[in-house]
């Protein structure tokens, strides 16, 4: 008979965010005949409420942690996954981390939490209450062994404790069909196109972005800039509006192209001559990945886990966080250098092959056997 297994995330939007696409991947191709998923998630969502996902799923409504009613609803949930003969449960994002294990190590259910950043939520009292959760844990996933270092050192958390199994991605297709040429119509054919993939934050930094690219603008005058990301948040908002001042003091407003969230940027990474990813943290990115299925050369930070799969000059190059002059430089070599860009972005094409979604669940399947038997 297969074992229940219940994930438990804060929220879960839709599957084209980084997580919640990776989760979504692995309850999809879960061996059904090994483990029987559910999802219960603390607060609802459109897609949630559309009964979308590949699984059961339960909301539980909770808005606030610190509060007496939570604390007797999640009591109440797992009493219920107890009587329901759930063996495991497989956390994700922080409010679930921080509330749940202690209840659920109770009641005899054992429990796995996921870590897919460099810690950048972690605040003292969170650090406090995760120190004091971590052992009520069976286990923590990592997404990197970047990620891993800082549950370590800023969790407390025994190396023995963590297993780093990194992100896996289903194969891509060729098909540019679906790209809505009306969006980058403006741009000619034929110029080189410095692209990124990520929405709008300040901790991905396209600041420095901007910066070099108009560092690059004269000697490069049919060069465009195209940001996809989300600016529809308040903080994408009021990020979205700080880059806009900036293009604007740059004078290169003509040649920058927000195209806000495209759900499938595949068609549109294809076409980027460069690929960036310039953020200040990252645990492993999506976006190297889809650039990497692209054949794109990138150009990325040397941050978190992003120098696991992206060795310098052999399939991407590394620069320093912050830092728009060694952007702007690497982004010269590349532009000056089409036998070198050519060759990162095929050496980064075989470098993704490895990084398969079958690989990535037989990892966690594995992981999920070991824990359970543990005493």
């Amino acid at each position: 008979m297969a074992i229940k297994i219940m994930y438990l995330i804060d929220h879960y939007q839709n599957p084209q965010a980084g997580t919640e696409g990776q989760l979504f991947q692995l309850v999809e191709h879960l061996d059904r005949t090994r483990y029987e998923p559910s999802m219960t998630v603390f607060r609802s969502s459109e897609y949630i409420d559309r009964n979308l996902f590949p699984c059961p799923v339960r909301v539980l409504n909770i808005t606030k942690l610190a509060s007496v009613g939570t604390i007797s609803k999640i009591l109440q949930y797992v009493r219920t996954l107890h009587r329901e003969n759930y063996r495991l449960v497989h956390c994700y994002f922080n409010d679930t981390s921080l509330i749940a294990p202690v209840f659920l190590k109770l009641f005899g259910i054992k429990v796995l939490v996921s870590r897919r950043d460099m810690g950048f939520w972690y605040t003292p009292r969170n650090l406090l209450a995760l120190r004091l959760v971590a052992p009520f844990v069976d286990r923590y996933i990592a997404n990197s062994q970047a990620v891993k270092q800082i549950v370590q050192q800023q969790e407390r958390v025994a190396g023995e404790k963590i297993t780093v199994i990194y992100n896996g991605y289903a194969p891509t297709t060729s098909n540019d069909q679906e790209i809505a040429g009306e969006k980058i119509s403006e741009i000619p054919d034929g110029v080189p196109i410095i692209g990124i993939v990520a929405n709008l934050r300040p901790i991905k930094r396209m600041d420095v972005l901007i910066e070099a690219f108009a560092i690059i603008a004269n000697a490069y005058p049919d060069a465009y800039l195209v940001i996809i990301g989300d600016k529809a948040s308040s903080q994408a908002n009021a990020t979205f509006h700080q880059l806009e001042n900036l293009i604007s003091r740059l004078n290169i407003g003509k040649r920058v192209i927000f195209l806000g969230k495209i759900e499938k940027p595949m068609p549109y990474i294809r076409k980027f001559t460069i690929a960036i990813l310039c953020s200040e943290s990252e645990g492993f990115s999506n976006s190297i990945i889809e650039y990497m299925q692209a054949g794109r050369p990138i150009i990325c930070t040397n941050t978190g886990g992003n120098a696991e799969i992206i060795q310098d000059g052999h399939n991407g190059l590394l620069i320093p966080v912050g830092d728009s002059s060694a952007l702007a430089n690497s982004l010269m070599r590349l532009l000056s250098d089409n036998t070198l860009a050519h060759r990162l972005g095929q050496v980064g094409y075989e470098t993704v092959r490895a990084y398969t979604h079958t690989r990535m669940i037989v990892k966690q399947m594995a992981c999920y056997d070991q824990v359970l038997a543990t005493g």
